[in-house]
């Protein structure tokens, strides 16, 4: 496992290009974006089937240290691009794109999860799981889960809730509206860090941040790429803080550990964004797994891993992660077709209807 587990980082690497001008407007567009969080998501991938199959104690030592480390850093780069991606869109488009948010952030994505949650459901009614009805509806709201992943859904959906809430108040001032989310993001992280499960409140600043850097893009950027050495000791100290934030919330615990791992999760995509000041990043693959099929793999991927567990190919780790990438790659792609399809039926229906 170690061998594609250096695949996939080297799949990274080499998309990396040189770009002598340095940084520019360009630099965080979406094709940039989409392609880090390619690279994160085939880590979650991996990272999940890890706990899918037994771990020798001889092999893998690379993919044991990664087990061992990763957290919920994984998730840093889809909240912090997220946050960042949603106040590009704010700044260009104003009133006019907060009146999309209901309907086609939240609506759409909050329905999408449902009817995935629904195929774990049968999934599991055939295979006679034991489940609850009281488990089954928090499920739904990403409380819960019956076989998928929930948590990320959940949080992402409070914050683009936070985020309408905030620019309805303020749909004119960017900095009371930022203001508002870090408040709420801040009584969420008490709340959740106390009543749920660490994970749902650990990295929820990322998404902040995000927001923050787009704000204060053009700023960050001219100072941190002045000349090279600047250059240099920015990306230094930005891993020297990281580092030490995460191994004191690896020490703690509490709210000084949830602060320090938010501390340590902004770092850490952090890193990445000062990567792309001076590198262009782009890879077709990574693209579309972080882009149009990021959802879709994200949330069935376990599907492919429950099935094929009970298959020959549980034997042979190589080949059953290979055979779980490509199901869930097909599966997300067929599943978006479908979803997608009926959504458009749906609106055009509901359009001709009002005509």
């Amino acid at each position: 496992m170690d061998l594609i587990l250096l695949i996939i980082i080297i799949s990274f690497a080499a998309s990396l290009r040189y770009r002598s001008s340095g940084p520019d407007v360009e630099d965080l567009n979406r094709q940039t974006t989409i392609t880090i969080n390619g690279l994160f998501l085939l880590l979650v991938v991996f990272s999940h089937f890890m706990t899918y199959i037994p771990m020798p104690h001889d092999l893998a030592k690379l993919t044991r240290i990664w087990m061992l480390v990763k957290g919920q850093l994984i998730v840093t780069t889809f909240l912090f691009f997220s946050g960042y991606g949603i106040y590009v869109q704010f700044e260009k488009r104003g009133r006019q794109y907060l009146k999309t948010f209901p309907k086609h952030r939240l609506l759409f994505l909050w329905l999408k999860f449902a009817v995935a949650v629904t195929i774990y459901l049968i999934t599991g009614l055939l295979a006679q799981r034991p489940m609850t009805l009281p488990h089954v509806l928090l499920s739904y709201l990403g409380l819960a889960t019956i076989g998928n992943s929930a948590w990320y859904i959940f949080i992402i959906l409070f914050l683009y809730l936070l985020t309408y809430l905030a620019w309805e108040l303020f749909p004119t001032n960017n900095r009371r509206a930022i203001a508002f989310i870090i408040i709420g993001s801040g009584a969420y992280m008490l709340i959740a860090g106390w009543l749920l499960p660490e994970y749902y409140a650990n990295t929820v600043f990322c998404y902040v941040a995000g927001m923050l850097y787009a704000h204060y893009k053009t700023a960050i950027e001219r100072a941190v790429c002045r000349n090279w050495f600047r250059y240099l000791v920015v990306g230094l100290g930005a891993f020297i803080v990281f580092a030490v934030s995460y191994l004191v919330c690896a020490k703690t615990s509490g709210l000084i550990r949830l602060a320090s791992y938010q501390v340590a999760g902004i770092m850490f995509a952090f890193c990445f964004v000062w990567l792309a000041m001076r590198f262009k990043i782009h890879n077709p693959v990574l693209a579309y797994i972080g882009g149009p099929g990021m959802f879709s793999i994200y949330i069935l991927q376990r599907l492919p891993m429950m099935l094929l567990k009970q298959t020959e190919l549980a034997g042979q780790p190589v080949l059953y992660f290979v055979s779980v990438l490509v199901s869930a790659l097909l599966l997300g792609w067929l599943f978006d077709k479908a979803y997608g399809a009926v959504w458009s039926y749906g609106l055009g229906h509901r359009k001709t209807s009002a005509a």
